[in-house]
């Protein structure tokens, strides 16, 4: 009875604690089922370093691309600027064939794909903000830096046909700005322009050659025309005028306005400013009444430059969250 029951019991241990092949196959496949879903899902992971490392290299990209467009080396050493934008584009385009040809051979390819198009909008996006930039400091330095300077003008008898070539003003001792008199012109931006004189437009003048009929003095000239003028920088009516330096008694002097586009608009203010008075404005010139036109010729050249950090910080935070996207969707289309 002893031998019997020890014999049952050692069939039950095998039977329970060694399964048989059945089961051994069955657990094994259960096994492998798991590491592919485990190694699918390492695979799905979204890595913080590949999210961050395409949002670091398209911030670079967006800042050399920036550099070359904005700053002083596009003017200076333009071969170097074209050598860094076709680096530029030639990363762009081995990271962009390199992610294709790894997801048609279906292979980790997210990450490559990401970086190329992140790589892509640094280029773009660089391209025309520098561009931008550039229009509004070098390009307008590197005018100004080509037309001429002339020192003690006066403005109500210089006849301003004689300095159309003129860069910067510097006028007679007692020349002011007449900034109650000023008056704006809306058309998206409010363009202001007020009258620089020296004479009074009011009242007696011994040097004004006539009045008109508004009872304002035309000046001896024949006309008025320099102007000091800036954009949003007045009331809806023109005053109060608070343009560049315009209100400093320092301020005697005249950067002249570049930008074909600011000009007309100004031309036209000006335009209803002489049917308004009766003061003939036949050639006028626009100007940024300022302290120091030199020294603002010097923040012109560096005005890219220094704007550059303040890009690079707000796009690198925006690039960070793009790029955290493009791998949600990709993800979501089973590119991995």
């Amino acid at each position: 009875l002893w031998t019997k029951r020890c014999h049952n019991g050692l069939k039950l241990f095998v039977h329970v604690c060694i399964p048989p092949r059945e089961r051994i196959s069955q657990a094994m496949k259960l096994s492998e089922e798991t590491t592919s879903l485990l190694k699918r899902d390492l695979r799905q992971a979204i890595g913080p370093i590949e999210v961050l490392g395409a949002a670091v290299l398209s911030t670079v990209a967006f800042g050399v691309a920036f550099a070359c467009h904005a700053c002083g080396i596009r003017d200076d050493s333009p071969g170097l600027a074209t050598i860094g934008g076709l680096g530029l584009l030639a990363a762009a385009v081995l990271t962009t064939a390199l992610g294709v040809v790894r997801w048609r051979q279906k292979k980790s390819s997210r990450a490559l794909l990401v970086t190329a198009i992140a790589l892509w909008g640094g280029v773009l996006i660089g391209n025309a903000v520098g561009n931008t930039w550039y229009y509004k400091g070098v390009a307008k330095y590197a005018g100004l830096k080509k037309m001429a300077s002339y020192v003690n003008i006066d403005p109500s008898a210089d006849n301003a046909q004689a300095f159309q070539d003129a860069g910067i003003l510097y006028f007679k001792d007692g020349t002011k700005v007449m900034r109650s008199k000023a008056l704006a012109f809306r058309n998206g931006l409010t363009y202001c322009v007020a009258p620089i004189v020296l004479e009074p437009l009011e009242g007696e003048s011994q040097k004004a050659a006539k009045k008109t009929n508004e009872g304002f003095n035309i000046p001896s000239v024949g006309s008025l025309d320099y102007w000091a003028v800036g954009t949003d920088c007045c009331g809806n009516m023109g005053t109060p005028f608070n343009c560049h330096d315009a209100g400093s008694l320092r301020a005697r002097s005249g950067l002249r306005v570049l930008e074909d586009n600011h000009r007309a608009m100004y031309r036209l203010a000006v335009q209803e400013w002489s049917a308004t008075t009766g003061i003939p404005a036949k050639h006028p010139l626009f100007f940024e009444y300022v302290k120091d036109p030199l020294q603002v010729e010097d923040d012109l050249k560096t005005l890219a430059g220094d704007r550059l950090p303040a890009h690079l910080m707000v796009y690198f935070l925006a690039a960070l969250f793009i790029s955290y996207i493009l791998h949600m969707v990709l993800r979501h289309w089973k590119v991995f």
